[in-house]
């Protein structure tokens, strides 16, 4: 389903459709999940839509600018290094390409969104929650539900650390996508309790897209932040 399309694109399966529809002169976007309908009319003379994954923080509100994935807890020796991987949520984000501007029509995901806080309520962060389980090498995923999040770890102390959870800036999230989509991360301890994190901007496969970034479509003024500071636990 991800890619470019002019605005003839209808795709429907089970329990789920989405396309483009011309109506008394008028183009109307419409997407059904579950039996939830999306509507929106287009006043344009024509365009493109771009359908790919998108950064997982936008569901049902935008209410956190992170997220945290929680795993079961390894054990890292002192001046290790090795890369895990994980999976993260996906959310679609459904774009209109027109005269060199982009729109952001609709969000949706066949998820449910669950937040927690990362952190002290006096000094934390509201995150994204998603569990994931912990693998060696890239594991199968749903492409609906799940991309592929690969992380390097590097322990840079000289003693063993415990890990089991990553939290990542949702501004320096770089997403690429073919059948499915992917993510790759880095961690780098700086103690037992806190690590620094941050995403490389570079697919995991070659062959992959890169996604449209959500916030940049959204022209959000101000420069963010792409790396994370983990410093109330890891």
């Amino acid at each position: 389903m991800y890619g470019t399309y002019d605005f003839s694109f209808h795709d429907e399966r089970k329990d789920f459709s989405i396309g483009i529809e011309h109506e008394n002169g008028r183009y109307i976007y419409r997407r059904t999940l579950h039996g939830r309908t999306q509507e929106r009319t287009l006043i344009t003379a024509g365009g493109r839509i771009i359908i790919n994954p998108v950064e997982p923080l936008n569901l049902p509100k935008d209410v956190a600018g992170h997220l945290l994935v929680e795993f079961a807890p390894l054990a890292i020796e002192p001046g290790g290094q090795e890369t895990i991987y994980l999976t993260f949520p996906i959310e679609v984000g459904v774009f209109i390409a027109a005269k060199g501007n982009y729109e952001v029509v609709d969000i949706f995901s066949w998820n449910r969104q669950k937040y927690t806080l990362y952190g002290s309520p006096e000094r934390g962060d509201l995150a994204r929650w998603w569990e994931s389980r912990v693998s060696f090498s890239p594991p199968d995923v749903d492409p609906r539900l799940e991309g592929t999040l690969s992380v390097s770890i590097t322990n840079t102390t000289k003693e063993w650390v415990n890990v089991s959870r990553l939290v990542l800036e949702g501004y320096g999230m770089k997403i690429y996508y073919g059948d499915s989509a992917s993510m790759r991360a880095w961690m780098r301890i700086i103690s037992t309790q806190v690590a620094e994190t941050g995403c490389y901007d570079a697919p995991m496969t070659e062959g992959q897209h890169k996604s449209l970034e959500l916030y940049t479509a959204r022209s959000i003024p101000g420069i963010e932040r792409s790396r994370y500071l983990m410093d109330q636990g890891i």
